[in-house]
């Protein structure tokens, strides 16, 4: 039935969260985008098609479980330097990467001997992907109206206005 809205129940959206700060998200946003970029790009398509954030549920679980999955492999195998990584960037003021080189290297040295990632480059992470999705096309994916019929030929001759044209007003 139009205009009733049907939510999802709190069990649906019911989660762990991510519970970290904005230094430790900056400290590890390299190597989670890499790591977590299916997932993230699966839901980025699922709200851009979709234009419902009710129907791309699932998809946000995912993306949730891959970071909590990502943030404990980082905990259990390189917490050391990560930590003082992202203590670096907190207490460097703006959190710039340029004042934190030296604790970057060890948690990028860490993850690359441990865990086998390697540093994205630059721009890598923001190139243009095409993403292949086991998800259908929606029906009306730009949620478009249907269209109306056009206006119908006017017959006859048309005369010109009774008073002149409306063009005078405008051109003094």
């Amino acid at each position: 039935m139009p205009g009733i809205v049907e939510l999802p129940t709190l069990e649906d959206l019911k989660v762990q969260e991510v519970k970290v700060s904005s230094s430790v998200l900056k400290a590890a946003a390299h190597h989670y985008g890499a790591q977590c970029d299916k997932p993230n790009k699966e839901f980025m398509l699922c709200r851009w098609e979709e234009k419902d954030p009710r129907r791309c549920l699932e998809e946000g679980k995912l993306v949730n479980k891959c970071a909590l999955d990502f943030f404990r492999q980082i905990k259990l195998h390189c917490a050391e330097p990560f930590t003082e990584y992202w203590t670096c960037l907190d207490y460097s003021g703006l959190q710039l990467f340029r004042r934190c080189r030296k604790p970057q290297a060890k948690f990028d040295e860490c993850v690359l001997d441990k865990l086998g990632w390697v540093r994205p480059d630059l721009g890598e992470l923001s190139k243009v992907t095409k993403v292949k999705t086991d998800r259908p096309l929606p029906e009306n994916p730009y949620h478009s109206r249907a269209r109306p019929e056009p206006n119908p030929e006017i017959e006859g001759d048309l005369k010109p206005a009774k008073h002149g044209s409306r063009i005078f007003f405008w051109t003094t």
